[in-house]
Order: structure tokens, then C-alpha cells, then sequence
């Protein structure tokens, strides 16, 4: 009797091989033969999953940003404004006790993103999707009397993108800079600034 194949677990196990290749030697290191060695495939069946190494960049970043969104949706479940918004950038902020080393994988995809239209527009998609979240749990601050009512919603929503984006790409080139002491001192002060506009 033939072998019956999963073929999103198979799809999804080199997904995660491409992963952690791209964390352990960066994305430009990977080859088709490597990644099909790290899943324990033959070459063959890489290709027959994704035809190349950009569909595969692409596949990893969707599982990262797909991983992380879940987790802070998890984690602000039952909370609202400020403190949800502290819970989810917990999450997102590479604090080493959890995806630490993910910001190498959404750093090698913003670096190609930036010069490839269909990287750019998968990104734009995925990155409104965390914008919106952050926006709601603002607008529940303002309307919980946490913050200014006349509060900049959308300045807010782009300070702590920035605030977050910023702390990805240092735990990347200068990881010295982002021990965990940092990471929380810097969401407090986050959180802290947004009070004060109240």
C-alpha cells in the first residue's frame, strides 16, 4: 500500500527548515541542496513545493509574522488600551526568552522587500494588519480616558510601529544593545509617554 503524504505538514517542515537556516547562516547562504538536508528531503521535493528561493523567503516570513500575530492576539485577550498594547509589543520586541532570533527572518525579507514590488505589497498587507490592532487598542485608551481625548491616533499607531521595528533591528546588528532590562524599560517609558498625553 503507497505511503499516504501530508503535504502541508511536508510543506510546513521545510518551511520551518528555510527558517532556521536563515537564522543560523542568513538568507543569502541558502541553497536548495541545504535546505532540502535540513528537512531530511530529497532535492527534489524542495522544488515541488516552492520552485525557488524566494518563494521560500516569502513562506518563512508569512510563517513568522503568521506566529507572531497569533501570539499577541493570545495576548491581549481579555485586556484593553494600554495595557493590551504593553502585553502585545512584549510579544513583537525580541526579548530572549522568545523569537529572539525571528528578527533575522523579517530583517532579510524588509531588505528585499524594499526592491522587489510583490515582497513590498505582501508586506504592506501583513504589516496593515498589525497597524489595525495597534490602532484599536489606542482608540480604547482615548476612549477609557488613558490617554489625550484629542490624541493623535494615527501618530501613535506610526510611533510604536517605529518603537518596534527599531528594536528588531538592533537585536539583529547590535544585539549587545537589546538585553531584556532594555526591551522592558523601553515599553514602560512607551507606555508611560502615551499617559502622558492624557
Amino acid at each position: 500500500m503507497p505511503k499516504i503524504v501530508d503535504h502541508d505538514e511536508r510543506r510546513a517542515h521545510i518551511v520551518e527548515a528555510v527558517t532556521q537556516i536563515i537564522i543560523r547562516d542568513g538568507f543569502d547562504r541558502v541553497t536548495m541542496r541545504e535546505i532540502a538536508a535540513e528537512a531530511g528531503f530529497v532535492h527534489g521535493a524542495i522544488t515541488r513545493y516552492f520552485p525557488d528561493k524566494r518563494s521560500l523567503l516569502i513562506a518563512a516570513f508569512l510563517r513568522v509574522f503568521e506566529d507572531s500575530h497569533r501570539r499577541t492576539l493570545e495576548s491581549v485577550e481579555g485586556f484593553r488600551g494600554l495595557e493590551a498594547l504593553a502585553r502585545m509589543t512584549e510579544v513583537l520586541l525580541p526579548f530572549s526568552s522568545g523569537r529572539t532570533h525571528n528578527a533575522r527572518v523579517v530583517l532579510c525579507f524588509w531588505d528585499r522587500a524594499a526592491q522587489d514590488p510583490e515582497l513590498y505589497e505582501i508586506h504592506r498587507e501583513n504589516f496593515a494588519r498589525r497597524q489595525e490592532l495597534i490602532r484599536t487598542l489606542l482608540r480604547q485608551a482615548r476612549e477609557d480616558g488613558e490617554i489625550a481625548p484629542d490624541f493623535d491616533i494615527e501618530h501613535g499607531v506610526d510611533w510604536v510601529c517605529a518603537h518596534n521595528a527599531g528594536w528588531q533591528m538592533m537585536a539583529v546588528l547590535v544585539p549587545e544593545s537589546t538585553p531584556d532590562v532594555r526591551l522592558r524599560a523601553s515599553i514602560d517609558a512607551m507606555i508611560a509617554e502615551l499617559r502622558h498625553t492624557s
